[in-house]
């Protein structure tokens, strides 16, 4: 579950722009926040397309986390919110 809710994160970031990665690192630890790849108004808006592809809700707890700035992170969150839905 975990490599499907990853590939989606990754599939709506590359909608953004290409993921331009440091050498020897993988897509799914990408830092898009602090690599600049989503702004904020992007941000909100791809916030909302996780939760609506996913249909969950994320809480403050959740997008202020360290775990929410990069792919992987995001995709525990997520997948530990679609396993409780």
């Amino acid at each position: 579950m975990i490599n499907d809710i990853c590939g989606a994160i990754i599939d709506l970031l590359e909608k953004r722009g290409p993921i331009i990665l440091e050498s020897g690192l993988e897509k799914k630890d990408y830092c898009y926040i602090d690599a600049g790849h989503v702004d904020s108004i992007s941000l909100i808006q791809f916030i909302l397309e996780v939760e609506e592809i996913f249909d969950i809700s994320f809480t403050s707890h959740d997008t202020n986390s360290v775990q929410f700035r990069n792919v992987l992170g995001l995709s525990q969150i997520v997948e530990k919110k679609v396993i409780q839905n």
